[in-house]
């Protein structure tokens, strides 16, 4: 039986994770862990009820974010008798797999997981997988019934260690000296350690260079940065994205996106003049998730209702537009809302995050910071709209294409 890849929101949070296949696949994110040596294909071989030496072994936990504490959702955890490959170096096309049921698991909104199957006694993995976010850890099969697992073994990895079966996307967060919307803080909070900062963004002149990443975030900025209409920044961010990169912008560096993908959003105020939709007030608003999976995942942990905080502009409007798919097919693409707020002191319900598939890659634009204003001031404690980024971030980074267990 097939099974419908899950697509989620950024977050869900939280983690997607990949299952075991039957056929050859690639090894990304969301994908099963292919034989070992690379991450371009190989079959997990799973144990049948055919083989003398198959038992029946069931496993439960719960998968958790790299702080330890925060639960994720929509994660995938599986097992295979095959070290999986590594995950590709630099942006690449994760596209999804068919996965055979009973042989891999979805986290639910609280990050809990079950699931039994039967595999041959001997060595396996154990695989918690969302995106390039991925902890493989050995577990050895002796006997039927319920094999225990560690809290450790099902928490994503906070950096790459790919000598301890820890992987987490290549990220770069490129800042310009405002430095209005501090990222960095709030995915340290979360608990990540391996993000690079870089204090210009001369490197979306190095397509080279700029390849070797899976994710790069453009915080808000100074809105009229001459970077946004430099054609061959603007040509190696779109070839970014269609080769399977994740492009994540926030507030008044909007232009990073509406000058390489036009068309996809508007904001209110915006003219031909760069910066024009940057505005003069911060407003603050309460917010809804769009999104199921990301609802869901915010009430489990306790943020039912939130506000975002931290807007300077204002979207007025997503719009369909002629793109290309994953296999380089034009398609009709819309982009997707995750999280909705009333604007500013108005009545009207507007799009506050959103997202977009580019080919093999997203794009994901933010009106509000991610802590919760100009200079941080978020204090140690997770916001909703901080955690509300890992669930998305999380969710744009899965593979492309349906994805395992969406039913």
């Amino acid at each position: 039986m097939r099974v419908r890849q899950l697509l989620l929101s950024f977050v869900p949070v939280a983690l997607l994770v990949a299952a075991c296949s039957s056929s050859s696949s690639h090894a990304g994110f969301d994908d099963p862990a292919p034989a070992a040596g690379g991450d371009a294909g190989g079959t997990p071989q799973l144990g049948d009820n055919t083989d003398h030496r198959s038992v029946s072994v069931s496993f439960a936990g719960t998968v958790l974010a790299p702080n330890g504490t925060l639960p994720l959702s929509n994660a995938l955890v599986y097992v295979t008798q095959q070290a999986p490959e590594a995950i590709p170096a630099g942006a690449y096309c994760d596209e999804c797999v068919s996965l055979q049921d009973g042989t891999f698991a979805i986290s639910a909104a609280d990050g809990t997981f079950a699931f039994t199957t039967d595999l041959p006694k001997g060595k396996a993995w154990l695989v918690t997988q969302k995106g390039q976010f991925r902890r493989v850890r050995p577990i050895t099969v002796d006997q039927a019934g319920m094999i225990a697992i560690a809290k450790d073994d099902t928490t994503i990895p906070s950096k790459s260690d790919t000598t301890k079966g820890d992987d987490i996307p290549k990220m770069v967060i490129l800042k310009d000296d405002t430095d209005f919307d501090r990222i960095d803080d709030s995915l340290a909070k979360l608990g990540l350690a391996g993000v690079e900062v870089r204090q210009d963004r001369s490197l979306l002149k190095n397509k080279a260079e700029l390849m070797k990443y899976h994710v790069v975030f453009i915080p808000c900025g100074s809105s009229d940065d001459a970077m946004t209409t430099d054609l061959e920044a603007k040509a190696n961010l779109d070839e970014f994205v269609q080769a399977g990169g994740k492009l994540y912008v926030t507030d008044w560096s909007y232009e990073f996106v509406r000058q390489p993908f036009p068309g996809f959003l508007n904001w209110e105020s915006e003219t031909a003049t760069v910066g024009s939709a940057a505005s003069g007030n911060e407003w603050d608003a309460p917010a809804t998730a769009a999104d199921t999976g990301l609802a869901d995942w915010l009430t489990a942990t306790g943020d039912a209702t939130f506000q975002v905080k931290g807007n300077w502009t204002k979207l007025t409007s997503i719009n369909t537009r002629q793109g290309l798919d994953e296999k380089g097919n034009a398609v009709d693409v819309t982009p997707k809302v995750w999280v909705t707020a009333q604007n500013g002191s108005s009545a009207a319900v507007t799009p506050t995050t959103v997202s977009f598939q580019n080919k093999c890659g997203r794009v994901l634009f933010s009106t509000y910071h991610t802590e919760s204003g100009t200079g941080g001031g978020g204090g140690t404690a997770l916001l909703a709209q901080e955690k509300a980024l890992l669930y998305v971030l999380l969710e744009v980074g899965v593979c492309v294409g349906e994805r395992p267990g969406v039913k």
